[in-house]
């Protein structure tokens, strides 16, 4: 099922034994352009401190009383390896992985396509002394970057839209602004052909005309596979689920 982040963002996040907190941020690789991690403001529970939940941890999303429920304890969550740093290093991703017994992201992406993992060798990655820089951006960064087609700026990323199966993000949502106004549009992470950090700008493989001929994304409803094949028939774009 796909949601809207922003509207998950007001959701409560209930572990195991009571409520943490709520979530602040969601971490995503640029790689992959998938969630890895939600940052959750422990509010009153533990005051000031921030924590990295994985959705590998997320047992079940409950969108009619907005809350999201855990697997794990509250004291398991406390335990957790402290988040010093807005985005946290390869080194930090490592201690985290391995106190959850969970599985390397970024090392099983690389394997996939050439052969299996065992048990042995994601243990030997998870307590390697990493060095390598994280490849983590924040939703909190990127919500405002400008959005340029082949020919010029539509506007800039407002939301995103993710799979709650596989915490890929399915689109970015599209804030028009001034070039067609109060409109939102839906971008594949696919059609980016180009992007820069340090200016903020990412630039996708479409005409500004072709965006406009497309169909207009309204927040209020539900993205359906009849809207998503208006989309990619629009945008003369492969569908990814054929």
């Amino acid at each position: 099922m796909l949601h809207n982040i922003k509207e998950l963002k007001k959701f409560d996040i209930i572990a195991v034994d009571g409520p943490i907190g709520t979530v602040h941020d969601f971490l995503l690789d640029d790689k992959e352009w998938t969630i890895r991690y939600l940052v959750v403001d422990t509010m009153k529970w533990l005051p000031g401190k921030k924590v990295l939940i994985s959705p590998m941890t997320i047992a079940e999303l409950d969108l009619v009383n907005g809350n999201l429920f855990l697997f794990l304890t509250r004291e398991t969550i406390k335990s957790s390896p402290a988040l010093e740093t807005k985005l946290p290093t390869r080194a930090y991703e490592a201690s985290f992985v391995h106190y959850y017994g969970l599985r390397p992201y970024w090392y099983l992406a690389e394997k996939a396509a050439h052969e299996s993992v065992g048990n042995q060798e994601i243990e030997d990655v998870v307590t390697e002394n990493y060095e390598h820089e994280s490849t983590l951006r924040s939703f909190l960064d990127i919500e405002g970057y400008h959005i340029e087609a082949t020919d010029g700026r539509i506007g800039h990323v407002e939301n995103f839209v993710v799979c709650d199966e596989t915490w890929k993000v399915r689109y970015l949502v599209v804030d028009t602004q001034n070039w067609w106004v109060g409109k939102h549009v839906l971008v594949d992470p696919e059609w980016i052909s180009y992007v820069s950090w340090q200016e903020q700008i990412v630039r996708v493989d479409l005409t500004k005309e072709t965006i406009k001929n497309g169909p207009e994304y309204d927040p209020n409803r539900a993205i359906t596979r009849e809207l998503e094949d208006e989309i990619y028939t629009k945008y003369d774009k492969p569908r990814f689920w054929l």
